[in-house]
């Protein structure tokens, strides 16, 4: 793995975690617009959505469990 893969990991595991763009933003000193954009390539990645919106949170799909 890249070593920009391992990161991708590493926020992943975080959003997960929190289930918010925003407050995994604030945990890694990003902007959740860069977040976002994780959240993005991850799913391009994987071919899975990886987090849905439920309400005002965001809840792993399967895969991700």
């Amino acid at each position: 793995m890249k070593p920009t893969d391992l990161n991708l990991l590493h926020a992943l595991d975080i959003l997960i975690e929190e289930q918010s763009v925003g407050r995994t933003a604030e945990r890694l000193g990003l902007s959740p617009p860069s977040v976002s954009r994780l959240l993005a390539r991850a799913r391009e990645i994987m071919g899975d959505p990886i987090l849905v919106r439920a309400g005002r949170e965001l809840v792993a799909t399967e895969y991700a469990r």
